[in-house]
């Protein structure tokens, strides 16, 4: 149990160092948005690059990973959407942000660092092969089902048209650059050496601390105001019901037992803030976004630890 806190408890103490910075206005909020820009354009993409540039490729399977997770994360979302269009009575739209929310993690700034704590260069490297489709396919399909409720309301913009917009901001996106660069020099044989291996290195060894510092002060001044009730459901689908469903399908699917853990503990980390951005962009579920982004934040020390725990620990 100590072991178990020793790996979860530094990973969310640095997201409430960040709270703590923002509310006693240590640090301005345009720092943090900053050390968020920081980490997601530089840090994260180096953080990725080093890993495939140096991973064993073999010692798992990206089919196997995927087809552990993604059917697992999709039947979360169904239950999400399902849930709150029909029992919460929720607007088209806003039980499609309840389905992302219970769906969507924050791997980028929670689960790569977690990860590499819990299950070291392996995990990592499971981690960076479920982020390498995880943003295309829950933003495409996001963008989609928000299109289609539009489209039944109020006859909306072309789907091709705005599925198009998204397919090139995933690919200008620096996590998927530096995940594309990473695969290439792999199998082009190119390992960066001398300064330029110390400063990817560096640069990616900081961007776990720095993107959780950036999360918390994030979470400043952000407050549960209404569809409590539904946010606290899909944050208890997010959190308890998504980890439990990787679990099942790696069982049921015979998953190398190597990948089992780092599945469960991506799929049990906190709601990524993309669902509030997809929610301000199509002006539905604003609220709900937010508050499932909080409440998982800050209960996912606690439910992670768990499901560690549960696990056996690394």
């Amino acid at each position: 149990m100590t072991a178990v806190f020793d790996i979860v408890l530094p990973i969310f103490a640095l997201v409430a160092l960040g709270w703590v910075l923002a509310a006693t206005g240590i640090l301005q909020p345009s720092v943090g948005d900053g050390l968020a820009s920081f980490a997601a354009t530089v840090g994260i993409p180096a953080l990725l690059f080093e890993a495939l540039v140096r991973a064993d490729l073999e010692s798992a399977s990206p089919w196997q990973v995927w087809g552990c997770y993604y059917p697992a994360a999709a039947l979360a979302w169904i239950l999400g959407q399902t849930v709150g269009r029909y029992v919460f009575r929720l607007p088209p739209g806003t039980a499609v942000i309840a389905g992302m929310g219970a769906t969507f993690a924050n791997i980028g700034f929670v689960g790569l660092p977690l990860s590499q704590r819990a299950f070291g260069d392996h995990g990592v490297l499971v981690a960076t092969m479920v982020i390498s489709i995880h943003l295309p396919i829950w933003m495409t399909t996001a963008t989609i089902l928000l299109l289609r409720a539009e489209a039944r309301a109020t006859g909306g913009a072309p789907m091709t048209e705005a599925v198009g917009r998204v397919a090139v901001a995933v690919l200008r996106n620096p996590i998927i650059l530096g995940l594309l660069a990473g695969i290439v020099a792999h199998f082009v044989g190119f390992r960066p050496s001398g300064i330029a291996e110390r400063t990817i290195h560096t640069l990616g060894a900081v961007a776990g601390p720095i993107a959780l510092v950036s999360l918390g002060m994030s979470m400043h001044g952000q407050s549960l105001r209404g569809e409590v009730a539904p946010a606290l459901t899909m944050s208890a689908i997010k959190l308890v019901a998504l980890p439990a469903f990787v679990l099942a399908a790696c069982r049921i699917g015979g998953a190398d037992p190597d990948i089992v853990g780092p599945l469960v503990m991506i799929g049990s980390v906190p709601t990524g803030i993309n669902v509030y951005l997809v929610a301000s962009q199509f002006a539905v579920g604003r609220s709900l976004a937010s508050n499932i982004v909080s409440v998982t934040t800050a209960a996912a020390a606690v439910t992670a630890s768990a499901w560690l725990v549960g696990l056996g620990g690394p």
